[in-house]
Parts: C-alpha cells; sequence; structure tokens
C-alpha cells in the first residue's frame, strides 16, 4: 500500500513538472515576408533603365540585416541589391525574377514580372521624312514612351502622356548610306500577326525618286526590298510609284496618275511575298470594264474588314480593294446597295455615283459591326455637306453592304469658315481621326474622345467636331503644314509636321479642345529638314 502511495506521489509530481516545463520553452514565431507584386511596365528598350524597389510586409518586425536579395534577369543577367537599378542591354522575353534568402531560417521567398526587352527602334512612335540639302531623302523616327509622372487628374502630375526621344537621319546611322532623292511619301505596311515570323512591328514604304520605292525594317530600319524587284517582268515603263495599300493579302501600288498595280502574297504572315502582275487593275460592272484611279484610297491602319474603301475620282464613286483572303484578295468590287431606302434624305448622293457633287474628303474609323465612313462634299453651288455610312465587315469575297447614308449640310457658321479655307489657292490637308465615342470610354491617357476632322490652311489648323459641324482654329505654326497623321487606334494625338523641319505632337481630346490640357504635347527642338511626310508607328497586324 505504501508503494501504490509512493508511485502516485510521484506520478503527481512527473506530471506536474511536465506542465511547468510546457510553459518555460522559448517558441520563436516566424518572422514571414510578404513581397507585393511589382508595378513596373512589362515592355522595355534597350538603353531603358529598369528600376524597382520592392515593398516588403513583415509578419512581426521589418529588420533586413540577414537578409540576401538577388534580381535575375531573363533567366541569366544577376544583380545583388536590395533595390534594381538596371540599363537594358540584352534582347530577349522572359521574366525579372527577385529572390530574398532568410539566411536565419534558410527560407527563400519569390516575386516576378514579365519583362520584355526590344531594340530601341520597336517602340510605337513616329516616322518622319523630309528633304535634306541637295534634295536628300531623310528618315527620322520619335519614340513614344509612357511618361511615369503622367496624371489624368488636372494639377496631380505632368500633362504629357508620353516622354519622347528623337533620332534624327536614323536610316543613314542604320544603314551608314544615303537613302536616295526627291522624297515623295511614307506609308507603314501589314503582315498577319504571328511572332514566329518576325517582330511585331510593321515595315515602311518609303517613296522618293531616286533610286525608287524601298521598303525598310520598322524594327531596324535596315533595307529590305525595292518595288521594282517585287514586280514579274520589271517595273512599267513610265509607271512612278507615289502611294499603297498593302494588307494582309494583298498589295495595290497606285502611281502619279492614279494608274494602280496588284499583288497577291503567297502567304500572310510576310511583309513582302508574292509578285505584282504588269496588268493594271480595272473595275468591271455591268460587262463594262473600267481602269480605275486609286488617287481617292482611304487607308486604314487599325484592324479592318477585309477591304480598303476608296473614291475613284474618274467615276466619282466608292469602290472597294478587296483582302478577306488569298482567294478573294486583290478585286476592285463595288459595295452593297440594300435600295434607296438607306438614304437620309431620299435625295442624297448615292454610294455608287455621288453625282455633281465634289469630293473634299473621306476617312473612317473602326466600330464594331464593321467601319464608319465620314466625307465632307461640296455642292456646284459652294455648299459643303456631311455625308457618313456604314460598311460592315467581309472576308468572304463578297462585297459588303452599306447602310446608313446620311448627308447633311453642315451649319452655316462652318459654310463660311470652310469657304475660307478651301479657296483654291491655299495647301490644304485633311484628317479624319479614328476616334469613335460611341464604343470607346476613353482615350489612352484616360481623356474624353473626339469625333473630329482634322483641316489645313497653310500653317493653321482646324478641327471640325463630326457631330455639330462646329469649326474651331485649334492651332497655328512658323510655317506651312505638310503633314498630319493620328495615332492608329483612338486618334487622341495628331502629329503635324512643317516645312521648316519643325515637329509637333498635338493632343486631341476634349482635355485638349476645352484647352484643360494644353493642346501641344510635345515639340521637337530637333531641325528635320523640311518635312515631306509622317506616319504614326503601331503594329505589324492589319486585319
Amino acid at each position: 500500500m505504501k508503494f501504490i502511495y509512493l508511485a502516485c506521489i510521484a506520478l503527481f509530481l512527473l506530471l506536474s513538472g511536465c506542465y511547468d516545463d510546457k510553459g518555460n520553452y522559448d517558441y520563436d514565431p516566424l518572422n514571414r515576408i510578404e513581397i507585393e507584386s511589382f508595378n513596373v511596365p512589362r515592355t522595355y528598350y534597350l538603353g531603358d533603365k529598369i528600376e524597382i524597389k520592392p515593398v516588403l510586409n513583415f509578419a512581426i518586425d521589418s529588420i533586413e540585416d540577414h537578409l540576401l536579395f538577388e534580381w535575375t534577369i531573363l533567366g541569366n543577367k544577376k544583380i545583388y541589391s536590395h533595390d534594381l537599378s538596371y540599363i537594358a542591354d540584352t534582347l530577349g522575353n522572359g521574366n525579372i525574377l527577385l529572390c530574398i534568402k532568410d539566411t536565419v531560417n534558410n527560407i527563400e521567398y519569390t516575386q516576378y514580372t514579365d519583362c520584355n526587352i526590344k531594340t530601341e527602334y520597336e517602340a510605337e512612335g513616329y516616322m518622319i521624312l523630309s528633304k535634306g540639302a541637295n534634295n536628300e531623302s531623310l528618315l527620322s523616327y520619335i519614340k513614344l514612351t509612357s511618361n511615369p509622372n503622367y496624371s489624368s487628374k488636372t494639377g496631380e502630375g505632368e500633362t504629357n502622356y508620353y516622354t519622347c526621344k528623337d533620332y534624327y537621319n536614323v536610316y543613314h546611322v542604320t544603314n551608314n548610306e544615303s537613302m536616295g532623292r526627291g522624297p515623295l511619301k511614307l506609308l507603314q505596311h501589314f503582315r498577319s500577326a504571328n511572332t514566329e515570323n518576325g517582330s511585331e512591328v510593321g515595315a515602311f514604304w518609303i517613296f522618293q525618286e531616286e533610286p525608287g520605292c524601298i521598303d525598310i525594317s520598322g524594327v531596324s530600319f535596315q533595307k529590305d526590298v525595292t518595288l521594282a524587284s517585287q514586280f514579274m517582268d520589271g517595273m512599267p515603263a513610265g509607271f512612278k510609284a507615289h502611294d499603297m495599300v498593302d494588307m494582309t493579302w494583298s498589295t495595290f501600288v497606285i502611281g502619279e496618275d492614279g494608274t494602280m498595280y496588284s499583288r497577291k502574297k503567297e502567304t500572310e504572315y510576310l511583309f513582302n511575298s508574292g509578285l505584282f502582275l504588269n496588268n493594271i487593275v480595272t473595275f468591271e460592272e455591268d460587262g463594262n470594264i473600267y481602269p480605275v484611279s486609286g488617287k481617292g484610297v482611304v487607308h486604314h491602319r487599325y484592324k479592318t474588314a477585309g477591304y480598303t474603301l476608296f473614291h475613284e475620282k474618274t467615276l466619282n464613286r466608292f469602290l472597294l480593294m478587296t483582302d478577306g483572303s488569298q482567294q478573294n484578295g486583290g478585286q476592285i468590287l463595288s459595295p452593297g446597295i440594300l435600295g434607296d431606302n438607306i438614304y437620309t434624305p431620299k435625295d442624297a448622293a448615292r454610294i455608287n455615283d455621288l453625282g455633281d457633287m465634289e469630293m473634299i474628303c473621306c476617312g473612317a474609323n473602326r466600330v464594331s459591326w464593321g467601319n464608319r465612313f465620314y466625307a465632307i462634299l461640296k455642292a456646284k453651288d459652294g455648299t459643303f455637306y456631311s455625308y457618313t455610312f456604314d460598311m460592315g465587315d467581309t472576308f468572304f469575297g463578297r462585297s459588303p453592304d452599306v447602310e446608313k447614308v446620311e448627308q447633311k449640310e453642315l451649319p452655316a457658321a462652318a459654310q463660311t469658315t470652310l469657304s475660307s479655307i478651301i479657296n483654291g489657292s491655299s495647301k490644304n490637308l485633311f484628317n479624319v481621326g479614328f476616334a469613335n465615342t460611341e464604343n470607346a470610354s476613353g482615350s489612352t491617357n484616360g481623356k474624353q474622345l473626339l469625333d473630329y476632322v482634322l483641316i489645313t490652311k497653310d500653317n493653321e489648323l482646324y478641327l471640325l467636331e463630326r457631330k455639330s459641324g462646329n469649326i474651331i482654329l485649334y492651332d497655328s505654326f512658323d510655317a506651312t503644314i505638310t503633314s498630319i497623321d493620328t495615332e492608329a487606334y483612338n486618334a487622341w494625338i495628331a502629329g503635324i509636321g512643317l516645312e521648316n523641319g519643325e515637329f509637333h505632337i498635338m493632343e486631341m481630346t476634349n482635355a485638349g479642345y476645352t484647352k484643360e490640357h494644353p493642346r501641344r504635347m510635345y515639340s521637337s527642338e530637333t531641325d528635320f529638314g523640311g518635312i515631306v511626310d509622317i506616319r504614326f508607328k503601331n503594329g505589324a497586324d492589319w486585319q
């Protein structure tokens, strides 16, 4: 009995000792680390500084003495520092990885962001074709990159959405040779998107008097082919290329007199494949064959609907260059007309016969069901009219149908202004902005888009607001305006090239229209020579 009693006391003491000992152990909770996602751009260009300051959230305290920081860029470049500051010097697509090692607990924490480093010429921007000494052709480039200090809220940051960098005479720098003489025109051309077959950036046709039209890479600005080499039987005698429509499957080259030649491409994934036929492009209707002039082409740079519209000046009607597929591309077709009930008023000018109306300008913007076109027509009595119509998509060879044609006399004030602008002696340029306020919430910079037409009179830039028909003097410059081109997606900026070599970028949003933001977003200090033509540089894809 005594033994049992002593055993019970021993067991009790043992349990008591274990209970007290449990409270004496020192368990240090783990000071875990959370690395917040990196709020940085995904795309950089050679020479850009990549800066990332990681934000760390600690479970207990923020002591970092025992932490090692390792950055890995595109899988191979290693940098050991708390913050990343790296000048992009390697092309590639991958990610930037941060690994933080806790040397006390032997635990690693990671965070990453996607990263694509491109050549410095692959960014969006403006291409500038200009005339140097002795009529030399010069090609320059202005790179546009997002401004980190921009704010869409008035008074809270810089008003310039882009940071701009000039590359003067970039063709000579890249190719170490003169491009040619007698610059005429600059056009981007396209292919279907396929990253396995090159960059997502489009290429460019350079039109000039000597040695002729050449094609250059939109990535390196190196010369690719000459236009003459793309003809099956050599360039037709006396043909002087002045314009071009280069789509996914088909290309139409247009001469000074409007004569056109065409080719079908062998593949949609290359900029240049297939050869031009040496037969002029014609249009057939009701058994009659007509030679057609491509002088009135409406250039599309956004994703279109399987065709390009043009105004055939000799016939004074609208026709289409088709590009729906390899089988159906390369044709000249008349848009489908569903009857007279599409016209408002009933005596409006007809799509297939504008009658006595003179075509002043025409342009397009993309809408969800196809394309919307806006033209300004002038009657024999001098009255100006807006002329709008819609056309759907076509990818199977059938002509798209025209819908909702509306002809409207412009307001009296606009009549007076247009009569003074388009006077027969002043230099006039026109640009119908691609913006569509019905289907877009706002421009890239967060501001409301405008539906507009830009019209120049020598050194003056006017803006016609399409919905109201009102016209204002938007800006005036120190020299004659020689070229206009708008941003290719929402037309919220416009490049302005001047005869004296100046180049400006205008903000074409409601904020600019109301002067909430300055209308001049950027004015280059570079003298580019006499500017002949400009083009906004965007992607390769055209659909």
